[in-house]
């Protein structure tokens, strides 16, 4: 019997305890302690400064520092000679010595060493060595050295040495290099790099992945590219052809066809064997050119610089011969097409020594200045492309 009414005893007691005790309320969070507006600050490191040991819960006007400054946040200016702190929002200008940091920044960080926004950053930075952009960057950053954006960024970015940005809508200046993930905009420097680039890169080495505009540059190397102009482009879905052609001046050329799709650069050689009272000719040649695609047809509209020779191959010339071609052509596979076309020749030379057998069909005229001697005449060349 002493049991049954121990064991209800127990029962009922867990019952009046288990909602008293599912009602109590969770502990309610302690509040922030809230910020102190004080105008005006001195300081000579943070926390012996006029702002307290509580530096981080004020807000300032203007804070001075002999050394360094820490405040919540600043609504006017900062300063000081080794550097300023400003744990949420600068709005203003942060200027200092070395360096400068704020959580985010609506206005100017100036220093010598280095900028740094935690968040975000709307207005401009200008270091002597390094600024950086943690979040968002709306405006520009200005360094000798880096500068560093690493959210998504509206706006410019130059520098001396190094600029890297992960998406950029704008322009990045350096004399060293750029780097950015996605670019709708421009790079200018001697090496660029970037990822899916909406624009143009114009340096003296350019690297990207999908270039939808222009790369201008010595080397240009892109998986995709619509126009690479360069002394070397190498692009995936571009153009690598060898040329072999004839033309009225009873010469062959060869040349190397490198470019995107819609541009190319030409590398030519051209001889023409001597023999039974012929000249023997022999040139080398650059050019630049569009090229048309039409399913298994396309048109090309070249400009050709060649250097023509009349005697021995390490013998210096004194005949410069310019082309412009305009040529239709059939690519039936893939690494094979037959093409065809006209061609207007000028033919400077600053000798005396004519150059025979040029103008075939005595279509060209000539300009004698006595010293210059100047040929113009239509042509026709015909070739195959692999």
């Amino acid at each position: 019997m002493r049991l049954q009414v121990s064991v209800c005893a127990g029962v009922m007691a867990a019952m009046v305890a288990f909602p008293a005790g599912a009602e109590q309320p969770a502990p309610e969070p302690q509040p922030q302690a809230a910020s102190v507006h004080v105008p005006f600050s001195l300081s000579l490191l943070p926390g012996i400064s006029t702002n307290g040991f509580q530096s981080g819960h004020v807000v300032n006007n203007i804070s001075l520092g002999v050394f360094a400054t820490h405040a919540g946040r600043v609504d006017g200016l900062a300063m000081a000679m080794v550097g300023n702190w400003v744990d949420r929002e600068m709005r203003g200008v942060e200027w200092a010595m070395g360096a400068n940091y704020a959580g985010q920044v609506q206005g100017t960080q100036m220093a010598m060493g280095l900028n740094v926004a935690g968040h975000s950053l709307h207005g401009w930075q200008t270091a002597a060595g390094v600024n950086v952009a943690n979040g968002e960057m709306v405006g520009a950053q200005f360094a000798v050295g880096l500068n560093v954006a690493a959210g998504k960024s509206w706006g410019l970015q130059a520098a001396a040495g190094l600029n890297i940005a992960q998406e950029l809508t704008g322009v990045q200046f350096a004399s060293g290099l750029n780097i950015a993930g996605t670019l709708r905009g421009g790079q200018f420097s001697l090496l660029n790099v970037g990822g899916d680039v909406s624009g143009a890169q114009v340096g003296l080495l350019n690297v990207g992945r999908r270039v939808k505009g222009l790369q201008l540059g010595l080397i240009n190397v892109a998986s995709e590219a619509d126009s690479s102009i360069g002394l070397l482009s190498f692009v995936g879905n571009g153009q690598q052809h060898v040329q072999a052609w004839g033309s009225e001046m009873t010469m062959t050329h060869v040349a190397l066809k490198l470019g995107g799709r819609t541009m190319h650069t030409l590398f030519t050689v051209g001889l023409r064997p001597g023999g039974d009272g012929r000249q023997r000719l022999w040139s080398a040649g650059l050019g630049v050119g569009g090229h048309i695609p039409a399913g298994p047809f396309f048109v090309d509209v070249d400009v050709l610089a060649h250097s023509l020779h009349t005697g021995g191959f390490i013998e210096p010339t004194a005949h410069l011969l310019g082309q412009l071609r305009v040529v239709a052509g059939w690519q039936p596979v893939k690494h094979f097409a037959l093409f065809g076309g006209l061609t207007a020749n000028t033919l400077v030379s600053f000798e005396d020594e004519a150059v025979q057998g040029v103008d075939r069909f005595k279509l060209g005229h000539v300009y004698d200045s006595g010293r210059v001697l100047v040929r113009t005449w239509p042509g026709l060349i015909a070739g195959i492309q692999i």
